[in-house]
């Protein structure tokens, strides 16, 4: 780590201090060993510098206290008075002695020496009354204290000669001293110098601190994800604003020290926590080391998808006290909308694929339709009873027709996930037989191939057909200018986990990547290729084939969710998809199927059996209610036929005038789902069902499939009628509503 520059200063200071230290105390030891060897004259001197200033205090206290009495006549002043006349009168005796000594050291102190005296003398005289001071004694004692000035100079030179002289008698020594001197001031002033530039240097470092925290606080404040720091003791440090608006928080909640333990316990949505527990991150925390960051989705308190981040940070030092974690909060609802709104357009685009390819059938049978009706109508003489049936019967045939491809058009429309089951591809193939053809179109030459002896594979059937329609329209377009596509279906066992990219390569297509570099595992695989024979693949198209939205094609051609959909259906039936392509060589997609547990067994079903309901004794009144009039009138006839009373509704707020002036008990109800109007089919069922409890219901609607087992909110007991339908299936249905409400 860099050495900072205050440390430099330190160290300059020390060794400035070092010097002046050093230097002195040298100087301190000369001047010692020169008084000592002055130690007698050093010990008078010393005696008669303290009785010097004892005499000099005592003058100076008497003079001032003496002064303090006349102004305030206070008993202290008085005392104070006393005791200083007092020291002056016991110094009287030593003072012989002490004139003795400075009288040695130099002739020019007579005249303050003899005054002195005689200023004693005259004071030893004095009463030790304040009130008896005598006259002149304020001149007397002033007399003694200039005097006494003038001999304390005097002494304070001698003293200052004799060090100068000790000094003189050492002058290596001084000079030595001077260089030490001299050398540890430059030192401290380099030292000041350096601590100068450095508290610079920190204070810029400071003001660049502040200016990068308030950059970050505006960046932090600009995220549109909630962003909130955390120390290693689960005490929050740092957030932004917006981690309170995507957490739905109350405002002034999140707090300088909140713990980590109150954010969790109000993130709480159902009675389940959003957040981990603190005990986690603790441990991860204990490791001393990153770890890749915790992701989860979640539905946040205020209803809003929400995608919670957990990442560890550390210190570069290691210190335990500056790690901790922080938490990222992003609301994904627009982007899980966005995704779901693109896998629908990709949907919506293989749907106007299918339909384009479709309604050139739809017009052929509609054409048959017409025409046969046409027919049927001008033969209307009872010679030509037989001829009119063909032309009928024809007609009804076209009919069955259009009803089977709009099976079709509505079973790809609601591709789900579904439960995997046991699929024959045989079936499958089958049914992309034809389809596939008005899809791809002429000039491409689609083979399926024979799959009988292929094995039945775990699969839902909605999602594979899905996933093969995407591989054929991709394949259609890598073959611009016509080609050929081939779909075909092997049994593969493998008796160890095999590795797919090492099967041999077939008919020269050597680039390969797999969706999951993982071994295929051990046992039983049906292996569906689509094969077709355009140009191939680069090896950049290849690396990116199974990203979401990466498509080769013109902007607005694609979707680039095709493959995408591929590899999400292969992993869920757990399964792999291989892709091989070259130059020239065409591509070949592989999924890797697991191979069913159970046998399907072609079987024929029964017809079901249909419970036996007693023949009505009366005559129902049914009620009928559908806002096509041509399907509402073949309704009514129908069940006019079968000997039935029928009213009928366009809506059902009509349907609800008629069945309250209705005579009678109303038996059944024949109702479409969707009706104009604020009452649709399932609302007005269950409001006459309330009425009529014995009402019996039947519920239509195009939207229905065979699959179809219930509709939410439907009357119990109701049964479903698909559109388009015939007697026999509108007949059978309300028998079957109308056993069901027998046995409620």
């Amino acid at each position: 780590m860099a050495r900072h520059p205050a440390r430099r200063a330190h160290i300059l200071a020390l060794i400035g201090a070092g010097l002046l230290i050093v230097t002195f105390g040298t100087m301190g030891i000369e001047l010692g060993n020169e008084m000592a060897r002055h130690g007698d004259l050093d010990r008078q001197s010393t005696a008669a510098g303290t009785y010097l200033r004892t005499l000099h205090h005592a003058t100076s206290d008497a003079r001032i206290c003496y002064y303090a009495w006349l102004a305030n006549k206070k008993p202290a002043d008085s005392t104070c008075y006393t005791n200083a006349i007092g020291q002056l009168e016991n110094a009287l005796p030593g003072y012989t002695e002490f004139k003795l000594l400075h009288q040695r050291e130099g002739s020019n102190r007579a005249e303050p020496l003899n005054a002195i005296e005689h200023s004693l003398a005259q004071i030893a005289l004095w009463p030790k009354s304040v009130l008896s001071v005598p006259k002149g004694g304020e001149d007397v004692l002033a007399t003694l204290d200039e005097n006494l000035s003038v001999l304390s100079r005097v002494s304070t030179l001698d003293q200052a000669d004799r060090v100068a002289n000790m000094l003189r008698n050492t002058s290596w020594q001084r000079r030595l001293a001077l260089l030490g001197i001299l050398t540890g001031v430059l030192s401290l002033i380099s030292a000041g110098w350096v601590l100068d530039r450095s508290s610079l240097a920190a204070a810029q470092a400071e003001a660049g601190s502040r200016d990068l925290a308030l950059r970050l606080r505006a960046t932090l404040d600009s995220l549109s994800l909630g962003v909130a720091v955390f120390g290693a003791d689960g005490r929050l440090w740092h957030w932004n604003e917006q981690l309170g608006t995507v957490l739905g928080l109350e405002k002034d909640f999140l707090q300088f020290g909140l713990p980590y333990e109150a954010l969790s316990g109000v993130l709480v949505v159902g009675g389940v926590p959003l957040l981990e527990p603190f005990e986690h991150i603790e441990a991860s925390l204990a490791l001393g080391k990153p770890v890749p960051p915790v992701v989860a989705e979640c539905k946040g308190p205020n209803g809003a998808d929400l995608e919670l981040c957990r990442t560890l940070f550390f210190a570069p030092d290691g210190g335990a006290t500056r790690r901790g974690f922080v938490l990222t909060a992003a609301d994904i609802s627009l982007r899980l909308r966005s995704e779901r709104a693109l896998g629908e357009a990709q949907k919506l685009r293989a749907l106007g694929q299918l339909t384009a390819g479709i309604a050139h059938d739809f017009k052929n049978l509609l054409t048959v339709i017409l025409g046969n009706l046409e027919l049927a109508a001008d033969h209307d003489l009872p010679e030509h009873v037989e001829q009119r049936q063909e032309y009928l019967s024809a007609a009804t045939h076209a009919g069955r027709r259009s009803e089977a491809l709009t099976g079709q058009l509505l079973s790809f429309m609601r591709r789900q996930g579904g439960t995997p089951d046991s699929l024959s591809l045989s079936d499958l193939f089958s049914f992309l037989g034809g389809l596939l053809g008005r899809i791809i179109g002429t000039r491409i030459v689609v083979e399926c191939h024979d799959t009988t002896a292929v094995w039945t594979v775990r699969a839902d059937a909605a999602q594979l057909e899905s996933a093969v329609l995407n591989l054929a329209i991709n394949a259609r377009d890598a073959m611009p200018q016509g080609g050929r596509l081939r779909i075909e279906a092997r049994n593969v066992t493998f008796s160890v986990n095999a590795d797919l990219m090492s099967l041999p390569v077939e008919e020269g297509r050597n680039r390969r990547i797999v969706s999951d570099p993982m071994p295929l595992p051990a046992g039983d695989w049906v292996r569906l290729d689509v094969i077709d024979s355009g140009s191939g693949m680069t090896d950049d198209v290849l690396h990116h084939l199974f990203e979401p939205f990466f498509t080769t094609k013109a902007e607005g051609a694609g979707t680039g969710l095709g493959m995408a959909m591929v590899l999400a259906f292969s992993q869920q039936v757990k399964g792999r998809v291989m892709v091989a392509t070259g130059m020239g060589q065409g591509t070949a997609v592989s999924l890797w199927l697991p191979r069913a547990t159970t046998t399907l067994q072609e079987t024929v079903l029964p017809a079901p059996q249909l419970p036996q309901v007693k023949a009505e004794s009366r005559q129902l009144q049914v009620l009928v209610v559908e806002d096509d009039a041509a399907i509402r009138d073949i309704v009514v006839t129908i069940l006019g036929m079968a000997g039935h009373r029928v009213l009928d509704a366009a809506d059902g707020e009509q349907a609800f005038d008629v069945a309250a002036s209705a005579e009678g008990q109303l038996d059944l109800l024949v109702t479409d789902v969707h009706l104009p109007g604020p009452l649709d089919g399932i609302t007005l069922s269950r409001v006459l069902a309330d009425r009529y409890p014995e009402l019996a219901i039947v519920y239509m609607s195009g939207d229905l499939t065979p699959e179809t087992t219930s509709l939410p909110g439907a009357v119990e007991g109701g049964r479903l009628l698909a559109k388009p339908f015939r007697r026999d299936g509108l007949m059978q249905a309300v028998t079957t509503a109308l056993n069901a409400r027998t046995r409620v």
